[in-house]
């Protein structure tokens, strides 16, 4: 886009003065500017007192609009960014703040002492974020932005964030838990961490043991291994670690009812450290898969390992 072009756009806005035309506006000269492939500064900073101006008569859709499809522009001006980043509507404010690069981490911090947990949450998903952010998101921030801070391995934590961090994770076992799986924490805070375990995985094993299925494994594995002719440890294996496809097989040829195959789906999730797994879609290949053809499966697992 030319500096002519960008004239014209303004002078478009003093003609239109409805928010709709506006929007009309701002997108057009968002598309102009997001189509050129090489932008000066004298050009950018063109482009962010249309963008600015326009966006002020725009209403929050415009702005929203505009703030989406700006976020992942690296090169995007940086006056509107951050006027996009403080935008009182979170909707708004959200994309740049989960997004762009232009806004440097004094700016966020920033944003995180004068806002909500609406913009703190944004920020707070960000593919990396610097220490001095994630001070103020620790220690202003809710139980949610807590949650996705500690869990956030872009997330750089000073040792007073962590600590505080640790301390908080005394009542949260998500924070707990997220702290468990990090490698960066400072020493101290690491073995404290370290010393209470992970609630998440505790809490998944403990489910596990108690499902019927846990009690049904030795008789599972061992009609498995007679029917496959392969061995009991290789069956348990197939039926704990490798891939879901074996365990319909299995589970099928062993002519296992469909609720029963849904706790074996569960279990073996809760095994891996998974609180939820999706089982629509397994379960409609178990209903498919005739018996015969599952048992005929089952007999050529023992060949293919034979051959190999």
């Amino acid at each position: 886009m030319t500096e002519t072009a960008a004239i014209d756009a303004l002078m478009l806005l003093a003609q239109e003065g409805s928010s709709d035309k506006c929007r009309e506006l701002l997108h057009a000269v968002t598309d102009l500017f997001l189509a050129s492939e090489t932008v000066t500064a004298s050009q950018s900073a063109l482009f962010d007192d249309v963008m600015t101006q326009v966006a002020s008569e725009a209403g929050v859709e415009g702005r929203r609009d505009l703030a989406e499809r700006i976020a992942p522009v690296g090169h995007a001006p940086r006056g509107i960014v951050n006027n996009l980043a403080r935008d009182e509507d979170v909707s708004v404010a959200s994309p740049v703040l989960k997004q762009s690069t232009v806004l440097t981490n004094e700016d966020l911090a920033e944003i995180a002492e004068n806002h909500g947990d609406g913009h703190m949450e944004a920020m707070s998903e960000r593919q990396s974020i610097g220490s001095i952010v994630t001070d103020v998101l620790i220690r202003r921030g809710n139980h949610a932005v807590l949650r996705n801070v500690s869990g956030n391995k872009g997330a750089e934590l000073s040792e007073n964030g962590a600590r505080t961090l640790s301390e908080r994770a005394l009542d949260d076992h998500e924070i707990q838990s997220n702290l468990y799986k990090r490698q960066d924490l400072p020493e101290a805070v690491q073995k404290e961490v370290q010393k209470r375990g992970d609630p998440m995985t505790d809490a998944l094993h403990k489910q596990a043991l108690a499902n019927p299925v846990h009690q049904m494994m030795p008789q599972i594995v061992e009609d498995f291994a007679h029917l496959s002719g392969l061995d009991s440890a290789r069956v348990r294996k197939m039926i704990l670690n490798e891939r879901l496809d074996l365990l319909v097989i299995i589970c099928k040829a062993l002519e296992m009812d469909e609720i029963v195959f849904e706790d074996m789906l569960r279990y073996r999730a809760a095994l891996s450290g998974k609180a939820n797994i999706e089982t629509t879609e397994l379960v409609e290949q178990f209903n498919m898969l005739p018996v015969n053809a599952a048992q005929r499966m089952a007999r050529f697992l023992k060949v293919r390992q034979s051959a190999a």
